[in-house]
Order: structure tokens, then C-alpha cells, then sequence
């Protein structure tokens, strides 16, 4: 029975990528299928909570089916030219990237073992016990949204958040898992894949299949592959839409345009301090329209990308009779102490380094060194080709990532410790560190795509094919 759950769960989110278009990698229909399908999935079950009706594998299975079926008869007739896009391609040996192939391999074990460690062991991190395993039970078990616990504030931290994490918990266990970590392993998957794919579109797949394993291998990321934790599959949207919203606005394909935007709508429907990502997300699609004047698309995009925003927002208000602005102290002002500390464990996050019980070398990898030797690289070209050369480079990339880690650092100054029942040192070796996790792909992709990278990595696809 789960594996016909994941199974509708993949085929829903397939019929809506092919409904965007039938031009997509096997990558990126790998990856933003369940992305995108586990997605509406949780919207389903928050309108099903909104009309009255509960869960259940049938009412579940119904909706599957109907929204497939209609999907798919909407899209009849693109779906029956498939068969011309399906064409075994004619693969010589000079055809195979053996050194791709051989990262792959060890890739393929890493993740096969840390799958096997997902299917076997429960969960046991204090937030999931505490609030989205819990949630993810209770919601399977009651049928709605709203679960009892509300009444006795018994949710958890994890109760005020956006539904998409613990709502994928409660459609596996709806469907007989007996834990919910295979959603934890798709994640996983859907991040790599999609990553993957997009250093693909620039640079080939030498350089994609080595930036894909070192993203994999990012020590702290790699730990919560094999967590029932939210930061990982979060860290998933915001790479799966911020790269595909790269991506359209530099080579303006349509189907890139729909995928940025509705996986930017669930980035914010995954966790609520995501708001920063779509923020950044605005700021770049709200420059480019100064370039464009292209009213439809941007409002398009905007309305699609804020949407969740205001929905929880509503239903925290109006259902829960809650808010999440209550954690903020807006009145703090600039206080010297807490910025010297704050930015003491970011210098160690991004250089490495000692700042209380953080070892930043230890944490994120080769991620955050690689990319400010890029953009160090990078800098020095403009001495060569000048600065309009140099700025036009991946611009937007680095926008986004400054403009949201700027913002990510001043929403966690604004943390009111009292609420929040922790001090700020404790947030930032714990909260903010698995933050962090968001920044990692962008930054990657940036160091593997820019315009000295690119440069390298084309003598090397000429060197491996003899050229």
C-alpha cells in the first residue's frame, strides 16, 4: 500500500511537469516529480481539511485519480506526441563519461546506504518526536489538519509551521508506513537530482556529476539525509526553485518560468522563515521586470511564489487562533553584543573555525570555501574584461544568495529569546546552523557555473573527448 502512495504521489507530480512541457531531463523528472507531487499532495490535504472531509487511503487515492485523470486529459494531446520524444539514443563509447560514471557509482552507494539506515531506524531527533512525527501521526490517525493536540497546546514548535513537512509524514503513514523516513530518502534524492540537472544545462555532466558529490558529501547535510528533519527537505525546494528561476531568467525556457514558481510556493509552504528565499526570489524577478516590462509573468510568478504565504497565514489566524509574528522582538534596536556574537558563529559557519561548541570547518565542507574562491576568482577577471563583463555573470545567483542571508541573519537577530524559550547562542548552534543547509546549493552552483568555472570545465569535456 506505501508503495502505491509514493507511486500516485510520483505520477501526480509527473502529469504536472508534463503538462508544463514534455521537455524535461530524466534528472529533472526524477527530481521535481516528487517535489512537486508530494507537494499538491499536502495542498489536497489542506483543502480537504478546509471542506470537512477526512483522510483516508481511499478519499486519498480518489483525489489522486481524478486529479491525474484530469490532468492528463487536459494534456491528452501533448502526451500522445511522447512517443516521438521517446527515441533511444544511438551511445557509442566515446559517447560514455566514464569519470561521470565512476562519481556516480560511489554516489549510488553513499545514497544506498544511507537509505538503508532510513528504512530501518525510527525516528529519534527531540523535533520530530516532539512535534513533526507526532503531527505526522495524529494527523493520520484523526484525519485532519487541525489535530486535537491544538487543544491542550501539545503541537509542538513544529505545529505553527507551514503543513507540507509533517503533512508528507501523515500521507505515508496514511498509507501504512510504519515510520516516515522513505520521505526523508526522496528528499534527498529530488535534491541531488535536481541540482544535478542544473549544473548539467551549463557546464556538462563531469562537472555536474563532481558538484552533485560534493554537495552530497557536505558533512552536516549529509547527517540529515538520515534525519526525520525538516531543514534537508526545505533545503530541497529552495534549491529545486531558486535554480530553476536561474535558470529562465537566463535562457527564458517557459517550462523553467512554471517550475521556479510553484517550487518557490512551496519553499514557503514547507517552513515559515523560508519567507527570506521568496523574498530574494521577488527582488530578482522584480529587477528583471525593470529590464522587461513583462506585467503577466511577474505578477504570475509573484502570485504563485506568495500564495502559501498568505493561505497559512489566514488559517493560523482564523483556524489555530495563532500567529508566528509573536517570536519577534521589533523593538530590540542595534544591540553590540548580540551582533558580535551572531556574526562570530557566521564568520565560522562560512570560513571555518572555532565559535563556542561550533567547529565551522567540520559542517558544510568544501560548499562556502569553493564559493567565495569563485567569487574571488571572478573579481580578479575584472581587471582583465572589466566590470559589465564580470557583473552580468551569474549576477542574479549571487543576489539571491546575499540578499536572503542578509535577511535569514536579521530575522534570527530579531528572535525574542524569551519566547523562544532559548538564547541566542543555542539558536545559533542549533536553528541557524541547519539553516544554512539552503545556502549550500546556491553557492555551489554558482562556483561550478560562473564564467571562469565554465571556462575550465569546457577544456576539460575537450581534453576527455580528444579534442
Amino acid at each position: 500500500m506505501l508503495t502505491f502512495g509514493i507511486i500516485l504521489c510520483y505520477l501526480l507530480g509527473l502529469s504536472i511537469l508534463l503538462l508544463i512541457s514534455r521537455k524535461y531531463s530524466p534528472a529533472e523528472l526524477l527530481g521535481y516529480s516528487f517535489l512537486a507531487g508530494i507537494g499538491f499532495e499536502t495542498l489536497f490535504m489542506f483543502l480537504l481539511d478546509i471542506i470537512g472531509v477526512k483522510y483516508s487511503p481511499s478519499v486519498l487515492i480518489g483525489v489522486n485519480v481524478f486529479a491525474i485523470l484530469a490532468i492528463c486529459g487536459a494534456n491528452y494531446k501533448s502526451l500522445l506526441l511522447l512517443k516521438d520524444d521517446l527515441k533511444m539514443p544511438t551511445i557509442t563509447m566515446k559517447d560514455i563519461n566514464f569519470v561521470a560514471i565512476f562519481i556516480f557509482c560511489i554516489l549510488a552507494y553513499l545514497l544506498y546506504a544511507v537509505t538503508v539506515k532510513n528504512l530501518f531506524w525510527p525516528p529519534t531527533e527531540h523535533d520530530t518526536i516532539g512535534s513533526f512525527d507526532k503531527l505526522g501521526r495524529v494527523m493520520a490517525a484523526e484525519g485532519v489538519l487541525k489535530i486535537s493536540l491544538y487543544q491542550y497546546d501539545l503541537q509542538g514548535a513544529g505545529g505553527l509551521y507551514p503543513p507540507l513537512f509533517h503533512a508528507s509524514f501523515a500521507y505515508v503513514y496514511i498509507f501504512g508506513a510504519e515510520t516516515p523516513k522513505i520521505i526523508t530518502t526522496l528528499f534527498f534524492i529530488s535534491l541531488l537530482t535536481t541540482f544535478y540537472s542544473a549544473v548539467k544545462t551549463y557546464v556538462g555532466s563531469t562537472a555536474a556529476m563532481l558538484f552533485t558529490f560534493i554537495l552530497m558529501l557536505s558533512p552536516e547535510l549529509f547527517s540529515h539525509a538520515a534525519l526525520s528533519l525538516g531543514n534537508m527537505p526545505t533545503t530541497a525546494y529552495v534549491c529545486a526553485g531558486a535554480l530553476a528561476t536561474f535558470i529562465w531568467l537566463d535562457k527564458r525556457e517557459e517550462k523553467y518560468f512554471w517550475l521556479g514558481a510553484i517550487m518557490m510556493a512551496f519553499v514557503i509552504w514547507i517552513r515559515t522563515d523560508t519567507v527570506v528565499f521568496t523574498a530574494a526570489a521577488l527582488l530578482i524577478i522584480a529587477i528583471d521586470f525593470l529590464k522587461t516590462k513583462d506585467w503577466k509573468r511577474t505578477f504570475t510568478y509573484g502570485a504563485i511564489a506568495v500564495t502559501p504565504f498568505i493561505l497559512w497565514s489566514l488559517y493560523l489566524k482564523m483556524k489555530i487562533g495563532t500567529s508566528t509574528g509573536n517570536k519577534f522582538d521589533l523593538g530590540i534596536g542595534y544591540n553590540t553584543e548580540r551582533m558580535d556574537l551572531m556574526l562570530g558563529y557566521v564568520k565560522a559557519f562560512l570560513f571555518g573555525g572555532q565559535k563556542g561548541a561550533i567547529d565551522g570547518g567540520q559542517l558544510y565542507g568544501l560548499a562556502f570555501w569553493i564559493f567565495f574562491l569563485m567569487l574571488l576568482v571572478n573579481l580578479i577577471l575584472i581587471y582583465k574584461e572589466g566590470v559589465k563583463e564580470i557583473l552580468k555573470d551569474r549576477l542574479n545567483v549571487l543576489l539571491f544568495f546575499f540578499v536572503s542571508f542578509a535577511m535569514y541573519f536579521v530575522l534570527f537577530y530579531l528572535i525574542d529569546e524569551k519566547v523562544q524559550m532559548a538564547p541566542i547562542s543555542s539558536l545559533m548552534e542549533s536553528s541557524f546552523k541547519r539553516g544554512m543547509f539552503c545556502f549550500i546549493p546556491l553557492a555551489l552552483f554558482y562556483a561550478s557555473t560562473n564564467k571562469a568555472a565554465t571556462w575550465f570545465w569546457v577544456k576539460v569535456e575537450n581534453f576527455r573527448n580528444g579534442k
